[in-house]
């Protein structure tokens, strides 16, 4: 019992050392392979809203521009969290007009409630939506 206590503190303990920046950049690994990413995601895309051949190449460029997007300012959410989470605003609201135009409103509703419930990095689809 008091060896696991002991690991149990030392594991506290070691979360407690990770700097917020170690936590950001686990933060943006995903981002690292861009084009893998983005195929990943419009093939759960592809199966979840059951895209047509003529969506998919659209619905994959689309994300791959968003993800490119958000790449590029995703240091920003260290230096400037507001900064950031204004243009990642305005990146969403973009992404959600170009979906509108490529997906049939059912199937944009469809994308909405895909969105996880939180931001899990095991989920590829919160990408698009934190």
């Amino acid at each position: 019992m008091r060896n696991l206590l002991l690991a149990v503190f030392l594991l506290f303990s070691g979360l407690l050392l990770i700097s917020p920046s170690s936590y950001a950049q686990l933060q943006q690994a995903p981002l690292s392979n861009i084009e893998g990413n983005a195929k990943s995601i419009t093939s759960k895309l592809k199966s979840g809203l059951s895209l047509t051949d003529a969506q998919e190449p659209k619905i994959l460029d689309a994300v791959t521009n968003f993800l490119q997007q958000r790449a590029t300012i995703l240091p920003m959410n260290n230096s400037n969290p507001k900064a950031y989470s204004t243009k990642l605003k305005g990146y969403h609201t973009s992404f959600h007009r170009k979906l509108k135009h490529i997906l049939t409103p059912e199937q944009f509703t469809g994308f909405l409630e895909l969105k996880p419930v939180n931001n899990d990095m095991t989920n590829v689809l919160s990408q698009l939506f934190y």
